[in-house]
């Protein structure tokens, strides 16, 4: 069982900075006293050396380990991030009783994989220990479970989902299906996804997820969870790459429905990857999926919009768009009232 924690995130930052300089201080203390206690040899009157300091590093250690894991499981919890106190009720007591927690999940999920047999993969996610409730926000949880399940453990958990609910659809899940799929092993994971990310938890066999996942994976993981603008940013430009020729389908619909939350990865996106706008400029020419050009122009509102992101990049990423468009692109008529250069400083 968890607690209620009350914590200022700034404040026990600054802390850990504390507990840092203190553990630091005592590395150097320690070669100090041992090479006093060597000369001094017999008329040492200690018994155990640096025992004490050695116990004292391992305190101010596992102080800052226990109170990051406070921090980022707050802050992942609480749905809207603000500065001062922020107050949760934790899902575990601690750091060592999530990833415990996790393991249980990760053993029951694997089993039933084995068996190929998706109703006991979504047992296995919904069993006393299983990621119900908040337990996914924890980050400690939320790397413990997939680290033991491992990239190819999370393709398998989302697609054998996806064709048991949702057959054939390899283009994006539909918004009924996608609808579905929040409440199941796939918006689990993607929340635990996105929690792990955030926080800088997932391993480095994480890394070529975005270049090895199939796209349905990847949009249905940045649909129903939030990670990183770093990480969508990486998302799109490898799904862009995939199909420069394609028109749109609800892959693209999710990925520019993301970026309606990161502004400032928009922006950078625009700026420094002229190609890949290019294959979202041409998608939405096309005009065959109206809600993919309603989330398309909604971002790139909202993107260029004054004060939107970081001003010299905002204006780059004008200059992007606007060199990209031709005088006959159907996105002119959607952005046209932002199209006055005064209102865009």
């Amino acid at each position: 069982m968890g607690e209620f924690v009350g914590i200022d995130p700034s404040r026990a930052h600054d802390l850990i900075r504390r507990l840092e300089a203190g553990s630091l201080l005592l590395s150097g203390v320690r070669p100090l006293v041992d090479a006093a206690v060597a000369e001094a040899g017999d008329d040492w009157a200690g018994r155990h050396g640096t025992t004490a300091l050695r116990r004292a590093q391992e305190f101010l250690h596992d102080a800052r380990r226990e109170l990051r894991w406070r921090i980022d499981t707050a802050e992942q919890l609480v749905p809207v991030r603000e500065r001062g106190l922020l107050t949760a009720a934790f899902p575990f007591a601690g750091e060592a009783e999530a990833t415990w927690a996790a393991a249980e999940t990760a053993t029951a999920v694997l089993a039933a994989l084995a068996k190929g047999r998706p109703a006991e993969v979504e047992r296995a996610f919904a069993a006393p220990a299983g990621p119900t409730g908040e337990a996914v926000g924890d980050p400690a949880y939320a790397a413990g479970l997939l680290g033991a399940l491992g990239p190819d453990g999370l393709v398998l958990v989302l697609r054998g989902w996806s064709e048991a609910e949702a057959p054939g659809e390899r283009d994006g899940l539909p918004p009924a299906a996608l609808a579905r799929a929040a409440d199941a092993s796939p918006g689990l994971l993607a929340r635990a996804f996105a929690a792990a990310e955030r926080t800088g938890r997932l391993g480095e066999e994480w890394r070529e997820l975005p270049a090895t996942a199939p796209a349905d994976v990847l949009t249905t993981l940045i649909a129903l969870a939030r990670p990183s603008g770093v990480l969508l940013n990486v998302v799109a430009v490898e799904l862009l790459n995939r199909r420069p020729d394609a028109g749109p389908d609800w892959n693209l619909h999710h990925l520019a429905h993301a970026y309606r939350a990161f502004p400032e990865a928009l922006q950078e996106l625009l700026a420094e990857h002229q190609k890949e706008t290019g294959v979202l400029l041409d998608a939405y020419a096309l005009g065959t999926h109206p809600a993919y050009e309603r989330a398309l122009a909604a971002a790139l509102r909202h993107a260029l919009e004054p004060g939107a992101g970081a001003d010299g990049l905002r204006e780059r990423a004008w200059s992007a768009l606007t060199g990209a468009l031709d005088a006959g692109h159907r996105l002119w008529q959607d952005l046209e009232t932002f199209l006055d250069a005064g209102e865009r400083v």
